[in-house]
C-alpha cells in the first residue's frame, strides 16, 4: 500500500454506485422490492428480520450476528425475481467465517463472507469444504463494534485489505476485486483494481434497507467481466492435487498455454503494473515450441513495448546504419505476439473500462493508514526459478490499519492503466538462473555491445537489472544461431533529452546507478575556482551552476557493472564454497550494498573506492580472483568516464560516456579465460537471505518480471 501514501480515498456512495458497483438488471427498481420484502415482513419495524438486535447489542459472536445476511440475501433474491422472473443469478453470498480460503500458494485469509459462483456456493452447502480463492469476490468483513472505535475499525480494515490483496495476487484472472466490511450497522464497500484502491463512505444497512438491496442485486446479477474476471484468460483445472493451474491466454488471434510461471512478483502488490511472466506454448503448434508470455498493466500515457522496441530500432538505423541496428536487434528479445487488451471493444484500463470513466472527485477525504507489524500473514521469497539461486526477499506482507478519523484533504492517488500483452521467441536465461560464469560474462559483453549503438543513437534503457539480461542458449532452445546475450524490457527506453528536468525516475533497485539513486551529480570536481580569470568567468556567468540531472548512458554502464557485483556475492564457485567466516565478512558486505534500507552512501564509496575492490577488500570467494580484477577495470573506467563527463560543472561532456569498447573488450578477455570457463556458481546459502530478509524493511510495489521492486517515483 505504499503507492497509497498510506491513504485510502473515501469516494461519495453515489459516486461509487455509479462507476464501480456492477450495473443493476435492466429493469430493476429497488424501491419496488424494498416494498415488497416489507409486505413479506422480510423488513419488520424497519429492520431486517435476520438481524433482529442493532449488532452491537447482541451478545452473541459476531458469526452468529451476521450470519442472518444469508437469509436477507436470499429473500432480496426472490423478491426480485418475483419482480422479473427472467433474472438469472450468477453469484450467491456464502458465509465461511471459520474456513481458510484454499490456494495454490499458502495464504491465511479467511473472510468472514464473500460472493461465489453458483457452483462452488452449491458444493460449499453440500460438502462444507474450504472456499477456493480463485472463485471468492466481494469478500466481507463483520464486526459488532462501531467504526469510531479504532482497535475495531483497524481489525476489520486489516482484514479486508489483506483479503483483496491476496485475491490480486493469486489469481492472474482477475483485473480488480471488491470488498465489504461491517462495522455494528455501517456497510462499508471497498474496490481495487491495478489502478486505485478506494472506499465509499459508509451506510446504515438497517434504516436504509434500499441501498443493502442494490449492493446485493447488483452483485448477484453481475457478470463474471462486471465481477472482475478477465474474459481472455480461463484456467485449465488441475486433473489431480499435485497439479498446478495452467491458463489458456488469448493475445491477438493466438491462444497460449501456460507451462509454468517465470516470474509473478510484482502480482503481490494490489496495485501497480501487476507484471506476470510466464512460459507458454502455441495452442495451434503441434511442435510445442516454448515462448515466454508478459502480462503488465502500463500506464496509460506511456507507449507499448513492442512500440517503444520499434521506435528505438529505426532511429539506429537511421542514426547508425543498418549494421547496427541489426546488431541490437540480435540482443533484444524478438516480440511475435502483441496486443492492448480489450473488453468488448474498448480497451481495458481502469480508468476508462473498470472505473466506466468516473473522475475521482476531487478534495476527498482519505482515511489514513497505519503499518503494524500483522501475524500470520503467508511470506514469500522472491527466489529465482532455479534451485538455489538467491534473491533479495521480503519478509512479509503488512497489512494497513486505518487510524478512524484521522483524514486529509489531499487529491485522490489514481493512475490510468490499460491491460497489455506480449510474447517473446525466446525462452533464455537470467543473470539470476544462469550458472556459468563465462556466459554471464558473454551475456553482459554482448548486451554492452548492444547499448554502444543504443546510446550512439541518443536513447538510453533505464532499467537494466539481473532480470532482463539473459543468456540465449540456441542449441537448448532447439533452434538454429549462436548463443548470445539478450537484453530486454525496453519499456522504459526513451530518446535522451540531456536539458529535461523534474526527469522520473526509474530501476531496480539493486542495480540502479548511484547518482540514479541519489537524483543528482556525484563526481563534479570541489571548484573550478583556480585563478582570477576563472572568478572573474564565475561572477559573470555563473558558468557553476549544475545541469539538470538527467539520465545517460554512464547510468545504463553502472546497472550493467552492478549486476557482475551482484551475482558475485550471491554466489560461490560450485567447487570451492566459501569457508564460514568468509562467508560471514560477505554477507556483511552484500547487506552494505544490497539492503533496500541501507545506506545509499555505501553503493557510491563502492564504486568510488575502486581501489580496494581487491579479493580482501570485497570478502569474495578465492575462485573471482580474476574476475574481481575485470570488477575493479570496468569501475575504474566507469569513475573516470564521470569525473570527465562532469569536470565542467555547468555542462555534461558527452563525449565521455563512449567507454564500451574497452568494457567490452575486457569481459571477453574474462570470459576466455581458463580459470573463468571451468567456473559454476551455485547460490549463497540460506543464511545470507535471512539476513537480507531481517534488513528489509519496504518495498516498492511495482516490479518487472524476475526482478527486485521497481522505483518509480
Amino acid at each position: 500500500m505504499s503507492e497509497l501514501d498510506e491513504q485510502v480515498p473515501e469516494v461519495p456512495l453515489d459516486w461509487y454506485f455509479k462507476y464501480i458497483l456492477p450495473p443493476l438488471p435492466d429493469g430493476i427498481n429497488t424501491e419496488m422490492i424494498v416494498n415488497s420484502l416489507k409486505q413479506s415482513k422480510v423488513i419488520k419495524n424497519n429492520k431486517w428480520v435476520g438481524i433482529p438486535k442493532e449488532p452491537r447489542l447482541d451478545k452473541r459472536h459476531e458469526d452468529k450476528v451476521y450470519a442472518g445476511l444469508e437469509n436477507v440475501f436470499e429473500e432480496i433474491i426472490a423478491a426480485a425475481k418475483t419482480e422479473k422472473p427472467d433474472l438469472e443469478q450468477q453469484f450467491a453470498l456464502k458465509l465461511t467465517p471459520e474456513k481458510n480460503v484454499t490456494s495454490e500458494r499458502d495464504s491465511n485469509t479467511k473472510p468472514d463472507a464473500h460472493f461465489t459462483t453458483l457452483e462452488e456456493a452449491a458444493r460449499l452447502g453440500r460438502d462444507g469444504g474450504k472456499p477456493s480463492v480463485y472463485n471468492v469476490w466481494d469478500s466481507h468483513e463483520f464486526k459488532k463494534n462501531n467504526e469510531g472505535v479504532n482497535d475495531t475499525m483497524n481489525a476489520c480494515v486489516s482484514q479486508i485489505v489483506y483479503d483483496m490483496q491476496q485475491i490480486m495476487a493469486l489469481d492472474p484472472c482477475r483485473r480488480f476485486t471488491f470488498g465489504t466490511s461491517i462495522n455494528n450497522r455501517a456497510f462499508r464497500l471497498w474496490f481495487c483494481c491495478r489502478g486505485a484502491f478506494l472506499t465509499a463512505e459508509p451506510f446504515d444497512f438497517i434504516k436504509e434497507p434500499e441501498k443493502l438491496v442494490h449492493v446485493f442485486l447488483s452483485f448477484a446479477f453481475a457478470s463474471q467481466t462486471d465481477a472482475g474476471w478477465d474474459p481472455s484468460m480461463t484456467c485449465i483445472l488441475p486433473t489431480c492435487p499435485t497439479e498446478k493451474r495452467q491458463y489458456k491466454i488469448q493475445v491477438g488471434d493466438k491462444t497460449y498455454v501456460t507451462v509454468k510461471v517465470l516470474s509473478d512478483y510484482a502480482a503481490d502488490s494490489p496495485i501497480g503494473r501487476a507484471t506476470r511472466v510466464w512460459l507458454v506454448t502455441d495452442e495451434a503448434d503441434p511442435s510445442n515450441r516454448q515462448y515466454v508470455l508478459k502480462d503488465v498493466w502500463v500506464d496509460s500515457e506511456r507507449a507499448t513495448e513492442d512500440e517503444i522496441r520499434s521506435a528505438l530500432l529505426i532511429d539506429i538505423e537511421e542514426k547508425c546504419g543498418g549494421d547496427a541496428r541489426a546488431l541490437v536487434e540480435n540482443h533484444l528479445l524478438t516480440p511475435v505476439a502483441f496486443e492492448k487488451l480489450c473488453i468488448n471493444t474498448s480497451t481495458d484500463d481502469t480508468a476508462g473500462v473498470i472505473m466506466r470513466g468516473g473522475s475521482v472527485p476531487k478534495n476527498l477525504p482519505h482515511l489514513r493508514l497505519v503499518v503494524p507489524q500483522q501475524s500470520g500473514m503467508s511470506t514469500r521469497s522472491r527466489i529465482s526459478t532455479q534451485e538455489n539461486a538467491v534473491d533479495t526477499v521480503l519478509s512479509e506482507k503488512r497489512a494497513r490499519y486505518i487510524q478512524y478519523g484521522d483524514t486529509a484533504r489531499i487529491g485522490p492517488r489514481v493512475t490510468s492503466r490499460f491491460h497489455y500483452r506480449i510474447v517473446f521467441l525466446e525462452c533464455a536465461k537470467t543473470m539470476y538462473d544462469e550458472k556459468h560464469l563465462g556466459n554471464v560474462l558473454g551475456a553482459l559483453a554482448d548486451v554492452i555491445e548492444a547499448l554502444r549503438w543504443i546510446h550512439e543513437s541518443n536513447w538510453v534503457h533505464r532499467d537494466i537489472s539481473g532480470g532482463n539480461v539473459y543468456w540465449y542458449d540456441c542449441k537448448a532452445a532447439g533452434v538454429e544461431g549462436g548463443n548470445r546475450g539478450l537484453l530486454g524490457d525496453v519499456e522504459f527506453a526513451k530518446v535522451r533529452i540531456p536539458s529535461s528536468i523534474h526527469e522520473v525516475r526509474t530501476g531496480t533497485f539493486n542495480f540502479m546507478a548511484s547518482e540514479v539513486i541519489a537524483g543528482h551529480y556525484l563526481f563534479p570536481p570541489a571548484s573550478t575556482l583556480h585563478s582570477v580569470d576563472d572568478l572573474t568567468h564565475f561572477l559573470m556567468t555563473n558558468s557553476d551552476v549544475l545541469p539538470p540531472f538527467t539520465f545517460n548512458p554512464l547510468h545504463d554502464m553502472e546497472s550493467v557493472w552492478w549486476i557482475l557485483v551482484y551475482l558475485l556475492y550471491f554466489n560461490d564457485d560450485k567447487q570451492n564454497v566459501a569457508d564460514a567466516e568468509l562467508a560471514t565478512a560477505r554477507t556483511q558486505q552484500a547487506l552494505k550494498l544490497f539492503a533496500h534500507n541501507g545506506q545509499i552512501l555505501n553503493r557510491e564509496m563502492f564504486l568510488k573506492n575502486f581501489r580496494q575492490l581487491t579479493l580482501e577488500g570485497t570478502c569474495l570467494s578465492p575462485s573471482f580472483k580474476f574476475i574481481i580484477n575485470i570488477v575493479r577495470a570496468f569501475a575504474a573506467k566507469l569513475y573516470s568516464a564521470y569525473c570527465e563527463s562532469e569536470a565542467k560543472i555547468s555542462v555534461i561532456d558527452e563525449g565521455a560516456f563512449q567507454i564500451h569498447e574497452i568494457i567490452v573488450t575486457a569481459l571477453r578477455l574474462a570470459r576466455d579465460h581458463p580459470k573463468v570457463k571451468s567456473i559454476k556458481l551455485v547460490g549463497v546459502t540460506r543464511p545470507l537471505k535471512r539476513k537480507l530478509d531481517e534488513a528489509e524493511s519496504g518495498r516498492d510495489s511495482d516490479a518487472s518480471s524476475n526482478k527486485k521492486p521497481r522505483t518509480n517515483a
